[in-house]
């Protein structure tokens, strides 16, 4: 029986998001299912600290850091190439499109894999980008995507329809769980009675932070227990802090930053707020489900798939006052019914499951390679 191959993760990464999570989740599961894997970090020249790599090697995964000084920058290309002819079953699997650009220098006959984290042309340099990158997925070997409706745009972009595999995202649900240590509210001046809105979040237009700070306003007149408590950073934060005080509610809202043991953040919240004006498949969802909190959700990318019929009420995106309304409609208190929250996540989008999907791909690429180089 010969050996599994070995995943090689490039990504050029800008801080600890969506898609670094999912690869810190996938690695050690990967490892559970019988195949190794190391993170390849394209260093971010704009950044002191390459976060991501930071996080690995705390987590204790294998991460190596590959200099880049630039947007591009041909010792990178050549370094990988070193990295990867070590390894003869190597398969490089690239999550964004600058590494889907170093990757096609570099990968001389590995075969590659890319994933499609659902990247959102919010720029024009962006657009372009993520035009290139889809040009390049169509010489790759497979392309995972996390939503089904991603599926669509590539094809038209000229991906082989046969080569795409839809591999929903998946989250450690071991590590997120209703019965996790919290957090305590009065580190945060939460009061024990407070009913408390939570978010976990980027703090950028796509997350909405400014929609879901105008919604609270909203609910708060309403309800005079009720606390917005966000977790997370981005470069919406000094916009979000000075709505809140246009709005008269900053005694109410509470900015938490960007944090590591999120998984004793959802426990102190009562009701989970998905502001999204567009998503994938947003972990944040999925560990709160997993958490068995009470979920509002806008209706973007794959948020309706993976509710179904559970007890989640979800709203057309970018209206601050549905959205209200839908906070303030959300039942207070643990009910049966959230333990389906939870059950759907364990059975469709743990960490284990992902991998088990990732493997399948891995294996039948490394297999379809050696057997054309025979």
């Amino acid at each position: 029986m010969e050996a599994d191959p070995h995943v090689y993760h490039l990504r050029s990464s800008a801080g600890l998001y969506g898609a670094e999570y999912m690869i810190l989740g996938l690695m050690p599961a990967l490892a559970r299912a019988g195949i190794g894997s190391t993170l390849l970090c394209l260093d971010n020249p704009y950044f002191d600290e390459q976060e991501l790599h930071t996080r690995a090697h705390a987590l204790g995964l294998p991460a190596v850091r590959v200099p880049c000084r630039g947007r591009f920058d041909f010792a990178s290309v050549q370094a990988l190439r070193a990295i990867l002819a070590r390894d003869p079953r190597a398969v490089l699997h690239v999550h964004d499109y600058k590494s889907a650009a170093y990757a096609w220098l570099a990968r001389g006959r590995i075969p590659v894999v890319a994933t499609w984290h659902g990247q959102f042309s919010s720029t024009p340099s962006l657009h372009i980008y993520h035009l290139v990158e889809s040009r390049l997925m169509r010489r790759f070997e497979r392309v995972c995507i996390v939503a089904e409706e991603m599926r669509a745009g590539l094809v038209r972009a000229g991906v082989p329809e046969d080569n795409i595999r839809l591999i929903e995202n998946g989250i450690d649900t071991d590590r997120f769980r209703p019965d996790a240590r919290p957090l305590a509210r009065r580190d945060f001046a939460i009061d024990d009675d407070a009913l408390v809105y939570g978010a976990a979040m980027r703090l950028t237009a796509q997350k909405n932070p400014l929609g879901l700070i105008e919604a609270f306003a909203l609910v708060a007149a309403r309800s005079p227990r009720a606390v917005l408590a966000i977790a997370g950073d981005g470069p919406l934060r000094g916009a979000a802090l000075a709505r809140a005080a246009a709005l008269g509610i900053a005694g109410r809202v509470r900015l938490l930053g960007a944090r590591q043991d999120l998984e004793r953040f959802y426990p102190i919240i009562d009701v989970f707020v998905l502001s999204s004006l567009y998503e994938g498949l947003p972990l944040a969802l999925l560990e709160a489900m997993a958490a068995q909190r009470r979920i509002v959700a806008t209706r973007v990318g794959h948020v309706a798939e993976v509710v179904g019929d559970l007890p989640v009420d979800l709203v057309a995106p970018g209206d601050a006052r549905v959205l209200a309304d839908a906070m303030l409609g959300a039942p207070v208190g643990r009910t049966a019914a959230d333990e389906s929250l939870r059950r759907r996540v364990v059975e469709r989008y743990s960490t284990a499951r992902m991998a088990a999907d990732h493997a399948l791909v891995y294996r039948e690429v490394i297999s379809r390679h050696e057997r054309a180089a025979a």
